[in-house]
Protein backbone atom coordinates (compact mmCIF):
# COMPACT_ATOMS: atom_id res chain seq x y z
CA UNK A 1 0.00 0.00 0.00
CA UNK A 2 2.86 2.34 0.78
CA UNK A 3 4.27 1.77 -2.70
CA UNK A 4 0.84 2.35 -4.22
CA UNK A 5 0.35 5.68 -2.38
CA UNK A 6 3.83 6.82 -3.28
CA UNK A 7 3.17 5.96 -6.91
CA UNK A 8 -0.17 7.79 -6.79
CA UNK A 9 1.48 10.89 -5.27
CA UNK A 10 4.18 10.91 -7.93
CA UNK A 11 1.54 10.60 -10.69
CA UNK A 12 -0.64 13.32 -9.17
CA UNK A 13 2.25 15.75 -9.25
CA UNK A 14 1.77 15.84 -13.03
CA UNK A 15 -1.85 16.72 -12.50
CA UNK A 16 -0.97 19.94 -10.70
CA UNK A 17 1.89 20.72 -13.08
CA UNK A 18 -0.08 20.31 -16.32
CA UNK A 19 -3.19 22.04 -15.01
CA UNK A 20 -1.24 25.11 -13.91
CA UNK A 21 0.56 25.24 -17.25
CA UNK A 22 -2.78 25.34 -19.03
CA UNK A 23 -4.52 27.75 -16.64
CA UNK A 24 -1.69 30.22 -17.00
CA UNK A 25 -2.98 30.65 -20.59
CA UNK A 26 -6.51 32.15 -20.19
CA UNK A 27 -6.69 33.16 -23.85
CA UNK A 28 -6.17 29.55 -24.83
CA UNK A 29 -9.04 28.43 -22.59
CA UNK A 30 -11.38 31.09 -23.95
CA UNK A 31 -10.43 30.16 -27.52
CA UNK A 32 -11.01 26.45 -26.92
CA UNK A 33 -14.49 27.05 -25.48
CA UNK A 34 -15.81 30.02 -27.44
CA UNK A 35 -14.14 29.17 -30.76
CA UNK A 36 -16.18 26.01 -31.52
CA UNK A 37 -19.29 27.66 -30.09
CA UNK A 38 -19.00 30.65 -32.43
CA UNK A 39 -18.24 28.39 -35.41
CA UNK A 40 -21.43 26.38 -34.81
CA UNK A 41 -23.41 29.57 -34.19
CA UNK A 42 -22.30 31.14 -37.49
CA UNK A 43 -22.86 27.86 -39.33
CA UNK A 44 -26.38 27.60 -37.89
CA UNK A 45 -27.44 31.09 -38.94
CA UNK A 46 -25.61 31.02 -42.27
CA UNK A 47 -26.50 27.58 -43.65
CA UNK A 48 -29.43 27.46 -46.06
CA UNK A 49 -30.85 24.06 -46.93
CA UNK A 50 -32.00 25.08 -50.40
CA UNK A 51 -31.08 23.74 -53.81
CA UNK A 52 -28.90 26.09 -55.81
CA UNK A 53 -30.70 28.12 -58.47
CA UNK A 54 -29.02 27.91 -61.89
CA UNK A 55 -29.05 30.74 -64.44
CA UNK A 56 -30.02 28.90 -67.63
CA UNK A 57 -29.64 30.22 -71.16
CA UNK A 58 -31.51 28.33 -73.90
CA UNK A 59 -30.32 27.85 -77.48
CA UNK A 60 -33.02 27.20 -80.08
CA UNK A 61 -33.47 27.78 -83.82
CA UNK A 62 -35.00 31.14 -84.59
CA UNK A 63 -38.76 31.04 -85.24
CA UNK A 64 -38.91 27.30 -84.51
CA UNK A 65 -41.97 25.93 -82.66
CA UNK A 66 -39.81 24.79 -79.75
CA UNK A 67 -38.32 28.28 -79.36
CA UNK A 68 -41.82 29.67 -78.94
CA UNK A 69 -42.51 27.19 -76.12
CA UNK A 70 -39.20 27.58 -74.26
CA UNK A 71 -39.97 30.85 -72.51
CA UNK A 72 -43.46 29.73 -71.49
CA UNK A 73 -42.12 26.47 -70.05
CA UNK A 74 -38.83 27.76 -68.58
CA UNK A 75 -40.42 30.52 -66.54
CA UNK A 76 -42.86 28.15 -64.87
CA UNK A 77 -40.68 25.10 -64.14
CA UNK A 78 -39.64 26.14 -60.63
CA UNK A 79 -37.43 28.49 -58.60
CA UNK A 80 -34.21 26.50 -59.21
CA UNK A 81 -34.25 27.50 -62.89
CA UNK A 82 -33.53 31.19 -63.50
CA UNK A 83 -34.51 31.92 -67.08
CA UNK A 84 -31.66 33.84 -68.77
CA UNK A 85 -33.21 34.13 -72.24
CA UNK A 86 -33.24 32.36 -75.61
CA UNK A 87 -30.69 32.72 -78.39
CA UNK A 88 -30.03 31.03 -81.72
CA UNK A 89 -26.23 31.51 -81.46
CA UNK A 90 -24.80 28.48 -79.65
CA UNK A 91 -21.18 29.70 -79.70
CA UNK A 92 -22.14 33.05 -78.19
CA UNK A 93 -24.08 31.25 -75.47
CA UNK A 94 -21.07 29.04 -74.65
CA UNK A 95 -18.85 32.12 -74.46
CA UNK A 96 -21.22 33.61 -71.89
CA UNK A 97 -20.96 30.36 -69.96
CA UNK A 98 -17.14 30.48 -70.05
CA UNK A 99 -17.24 34.04 -68.68
CA UNK A 100 -19.50 32.91 -65.82
CA UNK A 101 -22.45 35.06 -66.89
CA UNK A 102 -24.73 32.01 -66.84
CA UNK A 103 -24.52 28.64 -65.05
CA UNK A 104 -26.04 26.36 -67.69
CA UNK A 105 -26.56 26.51 -71.46
CA UNK A 106 -29.42 24.27 -72.63
CA UNK A 107 -29.31 23.50 -76.35
CA UNK A 108 -32.72 22.38 -77.59
CA UNK A 109 -32.91 19.50 -80.07
CA UNK A 110 -33.03 20.25 -83.80
CA UNK A 111 -35.86 18.60 -85.77
CA UNK A 112 -37.28 17.09 -82.58
CA UNK A 113 -40.44 15.70 -84.20
CA UNK A 114 -38.48 13.99 -86.97
CA UNK A 115 -36.28 12.28 -84.37
CA UNK A 116 -39.28 11.10 -82.38
CA UNK A 117 -40.96 9.76 -85.52
CA UNK A 118 -37.70 7.92 -86.28
CA UNK A 119 -37.91 6.19 -82.89
CA UNK A 120 -35.14 8.34 -81.39
CA UNK A 121 -35.39 10.57 -78.30
CA UNK A 122 -34.97 14.31 -78.78
CA UNK A 123 -31.97 15.26 -76.63
CA UNK A 124 -31.54 18.53 -74.70
CA UNK A 125 -27.78 19.13 -74.30
CA UNK A 126 -26.77 20.84 -71.05
CA UNK A 127 -23.40 22.59 -70.87
CA UNK A 128 -21.85 23.78 -67.59
CA UNK A 129 -18.48 24.82 -66.19
CA UNK A 130 -18.52 23.05 -62.83
CA UNK A 131 -15.45 21.19 -61.53
CA UNK A 132 -16.86 20.22 -58.13
CA UNK A 133 -17.99 16.55 -58.49
CA UNK A 134 -21.02 17.19 -56.29
CA UNK A 135 -22.08 20.20 -58.35
CA UNK A 136 -21.61 18.20 -61.56
CA UNK A 137 -24.00 15.58 -60.20
CA UNK A 138 -26.40 18.33 -59.17
CA UNK A 139 -26.46 19.75 -62.72
CA UNK A 140 -27.18 16.25 -64.10
CA UNK A 141 -29.97 15.83 -61.55
CA UNK A 142 -31.24 19.32 -62.33
CA UNK A 143 -31.46 18.48 -66.06
CA UNK A 144 -33.22 15.18 -65.41
CA UNK A 145 -35.81 16.74 -63.10
CA UNK A 146 -36.74 19.48 -65.56
CA UNK A 147 -36.80 17.20 -68.59
CA UNK A 148 -39.12 14.89 -66.64
CA UNK A 149 -41.34 17.91 -66.06
CA UNK A 150 -41.34 18.74 -69.78
CA UNK A 151 -42.22 15.11 -70.57
CA UNK A 152 -45.00 15.23 -67.99
CA UNK A 153 -46.50 18.30 -69.61
CA UNK A 154 -46.37 16.64 -73.02
CA UNK A 155 -48.14 13.57 -71.62
CA UNK A 156 -50.69 15.77 -69.89
CA UNK A 157 -51.52 17.40 -73.23
CA UNK A 158 -52.02 13.92 -74.71
CA UNK A 159 -54.23 12.94 -71.78
CA UNK A 160 -56.31 16.08 -72.15
CA UNK A 161 -56.81 15.37 -75.83
CA UNK A 162 -57.78 11.78 -75.03
CA UNK A 163 -60.31 12.94 -72.49
CA UNK A 164 -61.77 15.36 -75.00
CA UNK A 165 -62.12 12.44 -77.42
CA UNK A 166 -63.81 10.44 -74.68
CA UNK A 167 -66.18 13.35 -74.05
CA UNK A 168 -67.07 13.44 -77.74
CA UNK A 169 -67.97 9.74 -77.50
CA UNK A 170 -70.91 10.73 -75.34
CA UNK A 171 -72.75 11.86 -78.47
CA UNK A 172 -72.21 8.44 -80.08
CA UNK A 173 -73.38 6.73 -76.90
CA UNK A 174 -76.51 8.86 -76.71
CA UNK A 175 -77.26 8.04 -80.35
CA UNK A 176 -76.55 4.35 -79.66
CA UNK A 177 -78.98 4.33 -76.75
CA UNK A 178 -81.61 6.02 -78.92
CA UNK A 179 -81.09 3.45 -81.69
CA UNK A 180 -81.27 0.59 -79.15
CA UNK A 181 -84.53 1.95 -77.75
CA UNK A 182 -86.01 2.34 -81.26
CA UNK A 183 -84.78 -1.18 -82.16
CA UNK A 184 -86.55 -2.64 -79.13
CA UNK A 185 -89.77 -0.81 -80.04
CA UNK A 186 -89.51 -2.05 -83.66
CA UNK A 187 -89.05 -5.63 -82.47
CA UNK A 188 -92.00 -5.34 -80.14
CA UNK A 189 -94.11 -3.95 -83.03
CA UNK A 190 -92.87 -6.70 -85.38
CA UNK A 191 -91.41 -4.17 -87.85
CA UNK A 192 -88.49 -6.27 -89.18
CA UNK A 193 -87.41 -3.68 -91.78
CA UNK A 194 -87.07 -0.89 -89.18
CA UNK A 195 -85.38 -3.30 -86.76
CA UNK A 196 -82.79 -4.28 -89.38
CA UNK A 197 -82.05 -0.61 -90.10
CA UNK A 198 -81.61 0.24 -86.40
CA UNK A 199 -79.38 -2.80 -85.88
CA UNK A 200 -77.02 -1.46 -88.54
CA UNK A 201 -77.06 2.03 -87.01
CA UNK A 202 -76.41 0.62 -83.53
CA UNK A 203 -73.50 -1.43 -84.84
CA UNK A 204 -72.00 1.69 -86.40
CA UNK A 205 -72.37 3.65 -83.16
CA UNK A 206 -70.61 0.95 -81.15
CA UNK A 207 -67.78 0.70 -83.69
CA UNK A 208 -67.19 4.46 -83.39
CA UNK A 209 -67.23 4.25 -79.59
CA UNK A 210 -64.74 1.35 -79.64
CA UNK A 211 -62.28 3.30 -81.78
CA UNK A 212 -62.47 6.47 -79.66
CA UNK A 213 -62.39 4.73 -76.28
CA UNK A 214 -59.55 2.39 -77.21
CA UNK A 215 -57.35 5.38 -78.10
CA UNK A 216 -58.20 7.43 -75.02
CA UNK A 217 -57.83 4.93 -72.17
CA UNK A 218 -54.21 3.87 -72.70
CA UNK A 219 -52.77 5.92 -69.83
CA UNK A 220 -55.29 4.74 -67.26
CA UNK A 221 -54.88 1.14 -68.44
CA UNK A 222 -51.11 1.46 -67.92
CA UNK A 223 -51.70 2.62 -64.35
CA UNK A 224 -53.91 -0.39 -63.63
CA UNK A 225 -51.31 -2.76 -65.09
CA UNK A 226 -48.61 -1.14 -62.92
CA UNK A 227 -50.68 -1.91 -59.84
CA UNK A 228 -50.49 -5.60 -60.76
CA UNK A 229 -53.07 -8.36 -61.06
CA UNK A 230 -56.15 -8.10 -58.90
CA UNK A 231 -59.21 -10.20 -58.19
CA UNK A 232 -61.40 -7.22 -59.05
CA UNK A 233 -61.23 -5.79 -62.58
CA UNK A 234 -60.10 -2.20 -62.86
CA UNK A 235 -62.10 0.69 -64.24
CA UNK A 236 -60.58 0.42 -67.72
CA UNK A 237 -60.98 -3.35 -67.88
CA UNK A 238 -64.59 -3.11 -66.75
CA UNK A 239 -65.32 -0.37 -69.26
CA UNK A 240 -63.79 -2.31 -72.16
CA UNK A 241 -65.55 -5.52 -71.10
CA UNK A 242 -68.88 -3.68 -71.05
CA UNK A 243 -68.23 -2.28 -74.52
CA UNK A 244 -67.25 -5.70 -75.85
CA UNK A 245 -70.35 -7.25 -74.33
CA UNK A 246 -72.61 -4.66 -75.99
CA UNK A 247 -70.91 -5.21 -79.38
CA UNK A 248 -71.23 -9.01 -79.16
CA UNK A 249 -74.90 -8.80 -78.23
CA UNK A 250 -75.54 -6.43 -81.14
CA UNK A 251 -73.81 -8.81 -83.55
CA UNK A 252 -75.89 -11.74 -82.27
CA UNK A 253 -79.23 -10.05 -82.85
CA UNK A 254 -81.40 -11.72 -85.44
CA UNK A 255 -79.52 -15.00 -85.31
CA UNK A 256 -76.33 -13.55 -86.77
CA UNK A 257 -74.33 -15.94 -84.57
CA UNK A 258 -75.82 -18.91 -86.44
CA UNK A 259 -78.54 -19.71 -83.94
CA UNK A 260 -82.16 -18.70 -84.67
CA UNK A 261 -83.71 -16.41 -82.07
CA UNK A 262 -87.34 -15.70 -81.39
CA UNK A 263 -88.80 -12.27 -80.81
CA UNK A 264 -88.64 -12.44 -76.98
CA UNK A 265 -84.95 -13.39 -77.06
CA UNK A 266 -84.14 -10.46 -79.35
CA UNK A 267 -86.05 -8.02 -77.13
CA UNK A 268 -84.20 -9.40 -74.09
CA UNK A 269 -80.84 -8.89 -75.88
CA UNK A 270 -81.70 -5.31 -76.81
CA UNK A 271 -82.72 -4.60 -73.19
CA UNK A 272 -79.34 -5.92 -72.04
CA UNK A 273 -77.60 -3.74 -74.66
CA UNK A 274 -79.40 -0.68 -73.29
CA UNK A 275 -78.20 -1.54 -69.79
CA UNK A 276 -74.63 -1.99 -71.07
CA UNK A 277 -74.74 1.37 -72.83
CA UNK A 278 -75.99 3.07 -69.68
CA UNK A 279 -73.15 1.49 -67.68
CA UNK A 280 -70.67 2.47 -70.38
CA UNK A 281 -71.81 6.08 -70.31
CA UNK A 282 -71.45 6.19 -66.52
CA UNK A 283 -67.90 4.74 -66.67
CA UNK A 284 -66.83 7.25 -69.32
CA UNK A 285 -68.13 10.08 -67.12
CA UNK A 286 -65.85 8.82 -64.33
CA UNK A 287 -62.86 8.67 -66.70
CA UNK A 288 -63.32 12.18 -68.04
CA UNK A 289 -63.61 13.52 -64.48
CA UNK A 290 -60.02 12.44 -63.64
CA UNK A 291 -57.49 15.30 -63.77
CA UNK A 292 -54.96 14.95 -66.64
CA UNK A 293 -52.20 15.73 -64.13
CA UNK A 294 -53.24 12.73 -62.03
CA UNK A 295 -53.33 10.52 -65.13
CA UNK A 296 -49.72 11.31 -66.12
CA UNK A 297 -48.46 11.33 -62.52
CA UNK A 298 -50.67 8.76 -60.78
CA UNK A 299 -48.11 8.03 -58.03
CA UNK A 300 -46.16 10.24 -55.67
CA UNK A 301 -44.02 9.69 -52.60
CA UNK A 302 -44.24 11.30 -49.18
CA UNK A 303 -41.24 10.64 -46.92
CA UNK A 304 -41.96 10.42 -43.21
CA UNK A 305 -39.35 10.01 -40.49
CA UNK A 306 -39.92 7.91 -37.38
CA UNK A 307 -37.14 9.80 -35.59
CA UNK A 308 -38.13 11.70 -32.46
CA UNK A 309 -36.92 14.98 -33.95
CA UNK A 310 -35.83 16.20 -37.36
CA UNK A 311 -32.70 18.27 -36.64
CA UNK A 312 -31.54 21.12 -38.79
CA UNK A 313 -28.03 21.19 -40.26
CA UNK A 314 -26.40 22.89 -37.26
CA UNK A 315 -27.94 20.42 -34.80
CA UNK A 316 -26.99 17.47 -36.99
CA UNK A 317 -23.34 18.51 -37.21
CA UNK A 318 -22.99 19.43 -33.51
CA UNK A 319 -22.15 15.88 -32.27
CA UNK A 320 -19.64 15.50 -35.11
CA UNK A 321 -18.01 18.82 -34.21
CA UNK A 322 -17.80 17.79 -30.55
CA UNK A 323 -16.17 14.47 -31.46
CA UNK A 324 -13.70 16.00 -33.90
CA UNK A 325 -12.83 18.88 -31.59
CA UNK A 326 -12.36 16.60 -28.59
CA UNK A 327 -10.05 14.28 -30.50
CA UNK A 328 -8.00 17.13 -32.00
CA UNK A 329 -7.74 18.89 -28.64
CA UNK A 330 -6.53 15.75 -26.85
CA UNK A 331 -4.16 14.72 -29.63
CA UNK A 332 -2.64 18.20 -29.88
CA UNK A 333 -2.00 18.70 -26.15
CA UNK A 334 -0.68 15.18 -25.66
CA UNK A 335 1.48 15.40 -28.79
CA UNK A 336 3.24 18.52 -27.50
CA UNK A 337 3.50 17.35 -23.89
CA UNK A 338 6.47 14.96 -23.86
CA UNK A 339 8.24 16.77 -26.70
CA UNK A 340 8.17 19.91 -24.56
CA UNK A 341 9.51 17.96 -21.55
CA UNK A 342 12.40 16.78 -23.68
CA UNK A 343 13.07 20.29 -25.00
CA UNK A 344 13.23 22.01 -21.59
CA UNK A 345 15.24 19.16 -20.04
CA UNK A 346 12.60 17.81 -17.67
CA UNK A 347 13.03 14.34 -19.11
CA UNK A 348 16.57 14.22 -17.66
CA UNK A 349 15.10 14.75 -14.19
CA UNK A 350 12.67 11.87 -14.75
CA UNK A 351 15.57 9.55 -15.48
CA UNK A 352 17.31 10.19 -12.17
CA UNK A 353 14.14 10.36 -10.07
CA UNK A 354 12.24 7.37 -8.57
CA UNK A 355 9.43 8.20 -11.01
CA UNK A 356 8.63 5.28 -13.32
CA UNK A 357 7.46 5.55 -16.93
CA UNK A 358 4.02 4.23 -16.02
CA UNK A 359 3.57 6.78 -13.22
CA UNK A 360 4.57 9.65 -15.48
CA UNK A 361 2.22 8.49 -18.21
CA UNK A 362 -0.72 7.94 -15.83
CA UNK A 363 -0.18 11.42 -14.39
CA UNK A 364 -0.27 13.00 -17.82
CA UNK A 365 -3.36 10.98 -18.79
CA UNK A 366 -5.19 12.14 -15.64
CA UNK A 367 -4.17 15.76 -16.21
CA UNK A 368 -5.41 15.95 -19.76
CA UNK A 369 -8.51 13.85 -19.03
CA UNK A 370 -9.46 16.41 -16.39
CA UNK A 371 -8.68 19.33 -18.65
CA UNK A 372 -10.59 17.81 -21.61
CA UNK A 373 -13.58 17.07 -19.38
CA UNK A 374 -13.65 20.69 -18.20
CA UNK A 375 -13.52 22.06 -21.74
CA UNK A 376 -16.26 19.66 -22.91
CA UNK A 377 -18.47 20.55 -19.94
CA UNK A 378 -18.28 24.27 -20.70
CA UNK A 379 -18.77 23.78 -24.44
CA UNK A 380 -21.70 21.38 -23.92
CA UNK A 381 -23.47 23.84 -21.63
CA UNK A 382 -23.14 26.57 -24.24
CA UNK A 383 -24.45 24.31 -27.00
CA UNK A 384 -27.41 22.99 -24.99
CA UNK A 385 -28.56 26.19 -23.29
CA UNK A 386 -27.50 28.88 -25.76
CA UNK A 387 -27.76 27.23 -29.19
CA UNK A 388 -30.62 25.00 -27.98
CA UNK A 389 -29.08 21.84 -29.42
CA UNK A 390 -31.40 18.92 -28.51
CA UNK A 391 -30.12 16.36 -26.01
CA UNK A 392 -32.48 13.37 -26.01
CA UNK A 393 -30.23 10.77 -24.41
CA UNK A 394 -28.86 10.21 -20.92
CA UNK A 395 -26.03 12.32 -19.57
CA UNK A 396 -24.29 9.24 -18.17
CA UNK A 397 -24.07 7.78 -21.67
CA UNK A 398 -22.66 11.08 -22.92
CA UNK A 399 -19.99 11.09 -20.18
CA UNK A 400 -18.96 7.51 -21.02
CA UNK A 401 -18.56 8.30 -24.71
CA UNK A 402 -16.60 11.50 -24.02
CA UNK A 403 -14.33 9.63 -21.60
CA UNK A 404 -13.69 6.83 -24.11
CA UNK A 405 -13.00 9.27 -26.94
CA UNK A 406 -10.73 11.41 -24.77
CA UNK A 407 -8.81 8.38 -23.46
CA UNK A 408 -8.23 6.99 -26.95
CA UNK A 409 -7.30 10.34 -28.47
CA UNK A 410 -4.72 10.97 -25.73
CA UNK A 411 -3.11 7.66 -26.64
CA UNK A 412 -2.65 8.86 -30.24
CA UNK A 413 -1.23 12.16 -29.00
CA UNK A 414 1.28 10.58 -26.60
CA UNK A 415 2.53 8.19 -29.28
CA UNK A 416 3.06 11.15 -31.61
CA UNK A 417 4.90 12.98 -28.83
CA UNK A 418 7.13 9.99 -28.10
CA UNK A 419 8.14 9.39 -31.72
CA UNK A 420 8.60 13.08 -32.64
CA UNK A 421 12.01 14.69 -32.37
CA UNK A 422 10.71 18.26 -31.91
CA UNK A 423 7.50 20.29 -31.60
CA UNK A 424 7.35 21.08 -35.33
CA UNK A 425 7.30 17.39 -36.21
CA UNK A 426 4.64 16.72 -33.56
CA UNK A 427 2.42 19.47 -35.01
CA UNK A 428 2.79 18.00 -38.51
CA UNK A 429 1.77 14.53 -37.30
CA UNK A 430 -1.17 16.08 -35.46
CA UNK A 431 -2.39 17.79 -38.63
CA UNK A 432 -2.16 14.49 -40.51
CA UNK A 433 -4.40 12.89 -37.88
CA UNK A 434 -6.83 15.81 -38.18
CA UNK A 435 -7.02 15.53 -41.98
CA UNK A 436 -7.49 11.78 -41.72
CA UNK A 437 -10.34 12.33 -39.27
CA UNK A 438 -12.06 14.99 -41.38
CA UNK A 439 -12.11 12.89 -44.53
CA UNK A 440 -12.61 9.36 -43.18
CA UNK A 441 -14.63 9.68 -39.95
CA UNK A 442 -17.98 10.48 -41.55
CA UNK A 443 -17.65 14.17 -40.66
CA UNK A 444 -17.87 15.36 -44.28
CA UNK A 445 -19.10 12.26 -46.10
CA UNK A 446 -21.27 9.41 -44.93
CA UNK A 447 -19.31 6.22 -44.33
CA UNK A 448 -21.57 4.50 -46.86
CA UNK A 449 -19.93 6.59 -49.59
CA UNK A 450 -16.45 5.25 -48.77
CA UNK A 451 -15.25 2.13 -50.57
CA UNK A 452 -15.50 -0.77 -48.13
CA UNK A 453 -11.79 -1.80 -48.12
CA UNK A 454 -10.80 1.83 -47.53
CA UNK A 455 -13.44 2.07 -44.80
CA UNK A 456 -11.08 0.09 -42.57
CA UNK A 457 -9.16 3.35 -42.15
CA UNK A 458 -12.34 4.96 -40.83
CA UNK A 459 -12.71 2.36 -38.10
CA UNK A 460 -9.16 3.09 -36.93
CA UNK A 461 -10.06 6.76 -36.25
CA UNK A 462 -11.61 7.48 -32.81
CA UNK A 463 -13.75 10.31 -34.23
CA UNK A 464 -15.69 7.76 -36.32
CA UNK A 465 -16.97 6.02 -33.19
CA UNK A 466 -17.51 9.34 -31.43
CA UNK A 467 -19.70 10.77 -34.21
CA UNK A 468 -21.90 7.66 -34.40
CA UNK A 469 -22.27 7.33 -30.62
CA UNK A 470 -22.89 11.02 -29.92
CA UNK A 471 -25.48 11.36 -32.70
CA UNK A 472 -27.39 8.42 -31.27
CA UNK A 473 -27.33 9.99 -27.82
CA UNK A 474 -28.03 13.60 -28.81
CA UNK A 475 -30.48 13.23 -31.69
CA UNK A 476 -32.05 9.77 -31.31
CA UNK A 477 -32.14 9.43 -27.53
CA UNK A 478 -30.69 5.91 -27.82
CA UNK A 479 -28.18 4.26 -25.49
CA UNK A 480 -24.72 3.99 -27.04
CA UNK A 481 -23.80 1.03 -29.18
CA UNK A 482 -21.82 -0.82 -26.53
CA UNK A 483 -19.88 -2.79 -29.13
CA UNK A 484 -18.57 0.50 -30.54
CA UNK A 485 -17.97 1.87 -27.04
CA UNK A 486 -15.96 -1.20 -25.97
CA UNK A 487 -14.04 -1.10 -29.25
CA UNK A 488 -13.13 2.53 -28.58
CA UNK A 489 -11.91 1.67 -25.06
CA UNK A 490 -9.98 -1.32 -26.45
CA UNK A 491 -8.22 0.88 -29.01
CA UNK A 492 -7.42 3.32 -26.20
CA UNK A 493 -6.01 0.53 -24.01
CA UNK A 494 -3.81 -0.70 -26.87
CA UNK A 495 -2.55 2.83 -27.47
CA UNK A 496 -1.88 3.27 -23.73
CA UNK A 497 0.18 0.07 -23.67
CA UNK A 498 2.17 1.18 -26.71
CA UNK A 499 2.70 4.64 -25.16
CA UNK A 500 3.93 3.03 -21.94
CA UNK A 501 6.44 0.88 -23.81
CA UNK A 502 7.77 3.91 -25.73
CA UNK A 503 7.85 6.02 -22.55
CA UNK A 504 9.68 3.30 -20.67
CA UNK A 505 12.30 3.08 -23.36
CA UNK A 506 12.71 6.88 -23.33
CA UNK A 507 13.01 7.15 -19.54
CA UNK A 508 15.45 4.26 -19.16
CA UNK A 509 17.65 5.22 -22.10
CA UNK A 510 20.84 7.14 -21.41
Amino acid sequence: MIRFWRSLIRSSSFLRKEVFVIFRQPRLLITLVLGPFLILFLFGIGYRNEARALRTLFVAEANSPIAQQVEEYATTLGPQLIFAGVTDDEEAALNRLRRGEVDVVAVTPVNAMEKIRSNEPAVFSLYHREIDPFQVEYVNYFGQIYIDEVNRRALMAIAQEGQMDASNVQDDLAEARQNASTLREALQAGDESAAQQKRASLRGNLDAVSLAVGASLGLLSGVEQTLGPSDNPGQVSELLNTLSSASEKTESLGGMDGEPQDKDQQIQRVTEIEEDLETLESRLDEFTSISPDVLVRPFRSEAQSIATIQPDAADFYTPAVIALLLQHLAVTFAALSIVRERTVGTMELFRVSPLSAGEALVGKYLSYMLFGALIMALLTLLLIYVLQVPMLGRWLDYVLVVAALLFTSLGIGFIISLVSSDESQAVQYTMIVLLLSVFFSGFLLSLDLIWQPVRLVSWAVPTTYGIILLRDIFLRGLPPNYQFLLTLFAIGAALFLLSWLLMRRLVTSR
